[in-house]
């Protein structure tokens, strides 16, 4: 009789999604390079200039806590892929039992789309590299703010998460929301603002915010009413969650604040995929999924 043939699971790869937005510094001088003279003329080519950055042949990622190494993998356009490695330290035992030390570099890869209808992030999920997505997230931005700055351009970005994580948060503490704070980007793509109740492209335009707060506080021994049926509370937590911002909530009893994106959206990509590397096979996967 013939042995059981087990079925072979394929290994997978997370990725967490983010947005990124790239906002005008309309205050600063435009004559940029001899070829941008109004702020709207950087806004109208902003993706080009982004993609220029980052298809430089010196672009690197840079951290001002970690020692990084990252290499450009793959681009078609508007799709572009990174390897991100940081140092860090293994012990090793030899046969004696003595041990040594070496470096090592554990990685990971993020890709763009840097369709101006879409500006998302893919970062790979790998905890031997970087503990939380975020702590990459911030390399990123820490990068291209640096990158982008001498073509008068702002770098944000952002996680996308489930608004349901927001209101899961209200329910469980009911009667006890003191404070609800909006940390809002303003926006450069029409797409996620089109419900929002709050003009942020008009305050953008009238007084150069990059960023703006809303906060919502209760009396000192009330508490905020924060009900799922309010057209413009969801209307900023949509924002938020599609990557236009952060929000905090202070709680009564809990010292510390309350921030509600908590699990990136995310997707699996089989690790396969990853080794031997078909990149027409994985960026059309990719670019359906980034979307």
């Amino acid at each position: 009789m013939g042995k059981d043939v087990q079925p072979q699971f394929s290994k997978q790869t997370t990725f967490e999604v983010f947005r990124y937005q790239l906002v005008v510094d309309k205050t600063l001088p435009i004559n940029l390079f001899q070829k941008y003279e109004t702020a709207d003329q950087v806004r109208a080519d902003k993706n080009n200039i982004f993609q220029q950055v980052v298809a430089k042949e010196d672009f690197n990622f840079k951290g001002s806590n970690s020692e990084l190494t990252s290499k450009f993998l793959y681009s078609d356009g508007t799709m572009s892929y990174f390897r991100l490695g940081v140092k860090r330290s293994t012990t090793l035992y030899s046969k004696d039992l003595s041990p040594h030390s070496e470096e090592n570099y554990p990685n990971i890869i993020i890709a763009f789309n840097n369709d101006p209808t879409v500006q998302k992030i893919a970062i790979q999920t790998n905890t031997a590299a970087f503990k939380e997505t975020n702590i990459v997230s911030n390399i990123i931005q820490e990068t291209l703010e640096n990158e982008l700055k001498d073509y008068n351009l702002s770098f944000y970005t952002e996680p996308i998460y489930d608004t349901q994580e927001f209101w899961n948060l209200v329910k469980k503490y009911p009667k006890q929301i003191k404070q609800l704070t909006f940390d809002l980007i303003s926006p450069n793509m029409a797409n996620i603002t089109k419900n929002l109740q709050l003009n942020l492209k008009q305050l953008y335009e009238d007084t150069n915010t990059h960023k703006t707060k809303v906060e919502l506080n209760a009396d000192n021994e009330s508490y905020l009413e924060i009900k799922e049926e309010s057209k413009f509370v969801n209307s900023l937590v949509k924002y938020s969650a599609d990557g236009g911002g952060n929000i905090f909530m202070k709680v009564a009893g809990k010292r510390k604040l309350l921030h509600t994106a908590q699990s990136p959206e995310e997707f699996d990509i089989d690790k396969n995929l990853l080794e031997d590397i078909d990149w027409d096979k994985l960026n059309e996967k990719f670019k359906n999924i980034l979307i």
